[in-house]
């Protein structure tokens, strides 16, 4: 498929311990902007009516063989799922989507900047058994389009072991 012009995602996870202490920030990192991003676009703007923008997002435990050799790259051409994804997801009315200026500071009008910040709050995910954490590994945003849900974004990271009593606060920047 031939890109015109670049869209571009970050994101930054901060896990907190239950008495609030911070365990672990990633700093901002890259994220993959998959293909089928550029469809749902495409339908928004043609005005298709089976067309939604973000619908959840996804959070995947990954796979285990991962964790000694570093996940593999997120795929652009990504369209299905994530593997061992947790089930729910996290709704779009659990996310706080808001506009962004050149600044980075949250303004009302649209632009092309959108900040999603996702709480994954105590107990979400819960534990594994025979684990007391849930090991999360990946994460995607997903819209909708003809009642299929179509992958926006994907990132792939080390293994973020959140246990019952931690909050995971994910915020994610995507630029059109």
């Amino acid at each position: 498929m031939e890109k015109i012009g670049a869209l571009k995602g970050i994101y930054r996870d901060i896990l907190s311990a239950g008495d609030g202490r911070i365990i672990h920030d990633s700093g901002w990192v890259s994220n993959t902007i998959v293909d089928r991003c550029r469809i749902l676009l495409a339908g928004f703007v043609k005005n298709e009516s089976s067309s939604g923008g973000i619908q959840f997002l996804a959070v995947g435990r990954g796979l285990d063989a991962w964790d000694k050799e570093g996940p593999p790259a997120s795929e652009p051409a990504a369209t299905i799922d994530l593997v061992n994804r947790h089930a729910p997801p996290l709704p779009v009315n659990r996310l706080n989507i808001v506009y962004l200026d050149e600044a980075a500071s949250v303004v009302a009008n649209p632009t092309n900047r959108l900040q999603i910040t996702a709480t994954l709050v105590p107990g979400y995910p819960p534990p594994l058994a025979p684990l007391n954490t849930y090991p999360l590994r990946e994460f995607g945003l997903f819209g909708r389009f003809d009642g299929n849900d179509y992958m926006i974004n994907s990132i792939r990271h080390p293994v973020i072991h959140k246990d019952a009593d931690a909050t995971l606060v994910r915020v994610i920047r995507l630029y059109f």
